[in-house]
């Protein structure tokens, strides 16, 4: 896996008694909640070029999400639009995109190399401008509400 670097404050999420992971600060109660719902992030950040960036596992959790985010959208909206709902929100405020890796294992004859396996997953990356955060944690927790 490549290493990445922590420029920002980190808090612990805890999933589980034997599962948890650090997120920047400002990001926990969502990321926290997205895995509640079983939707699987694999990065995030609270400031990435001024947009928050989150990165979903693989492309059947960002189908799962887009499918819960959708039926909110028509229980508020049916047929007319009255106001905005998340998905009107990634629509409009957000930028999706897929990048693909190569999963890669520690090299046994070079301590500071990695080598390929030649399997590769997807991850589905949303981001939006920060000043976006509050409207979005509204929205988000409209459609997931905190368990």
């Amino acid at each position: 896996m490549k290493a990445f670097i922590t420029e920002h404050e980190q808090v612990l999420v805890r999933i589980s008694p034997r599962f948890s992971f650090t997120v920047d600060k400002g990001l926990e109660k969502i990321i926290g909640n997205f895995w509640d719902w079983g939707l699987e992030t694999t990065n995030s950040c609270i400031d990435n070029n001024g947009r928050i960036w989150i990165e979903f596992i693989d492309f059947q959790t960002w189908e799962r999400f887009l499918r819960l985010i959708f039926k909110n959208n028509l229980t508020v909206n049916g047929k007319t639009y009255l106001r905005e709902t998340l998905w009107d929100f990634l629509l409009e405020k957000a930028s999706i995109s897929i990048s693909f890796e190569e999963m890669v294992e520690d090299d046994p004859d070079n301590d500071n190399t990695v080598i390929g396996t030649g399997d590769l997953f997807q991850c589905i990356e949303m981001r939006f401008p920060k000043e976006y955060f509050e409207d979005f944690t509204t929205l988000l927790f409209e459609v997931l509400p905190p368990k």
